[in-house]
Order: C-alpha cells, then sequence, then structure tokens
C-alpha cells in the first residue's frame, strides 16, 4: 500500500472519530457536573481538527510530487 493510500485511510479514520466526538459532545446533558466531559470532548475535537488539517496537507503535497 503507497503511503498516500495510508495517510488517506489515517485521515478518514480521523474524520469518523472527530465525527464520533462531535455527536457524543452534543449529545451531552447541559449538566454543570458533566462541565469536564464537555470541555475534555471539546478539547479532542480540537485535536482531532487539527490531525485532520495536518493529514489533508501532507496528502497534498505528496500529490504535488
Amino acid at each position: 500500500m503507497s503511503l498516500e493510500k495510508k495517510l488517506e485511510q489515517i485521515l478518514d479514520s480521523a474524520e469518523y472519530a472527530n465525527s464520533e466526538v462531535c455527536s457524543a459532545r452534543e449529545s451531552l446533558p447541559d449538566y454543570s457536573a458533566n462541565e469536564s466531559s464537555n470541555t475534555m470532548m471539546s478539547q479532542a475535537e480540537s485535536y482531532l481538527d487539527d490531525t485532520i488539517g495536518d493529514l489533508q496537507d501532507m496528502i497534498r503535497k505528496l500529490k504535488e510530487l
């Protein structure tokens, strides 16, 4: 399997994970007891967004070679 294809698979997995985190955060009841969980899920979503952007950049650069 080529590096480009592997990166595309990783990107797909990161996008699915990001979608799941977003759905979980949005369905979390709005109780003050859930505030820390909501914060952690928001941070995870942010890290996944960064990862997705980095992977997209890497794939685009590989295609330019």
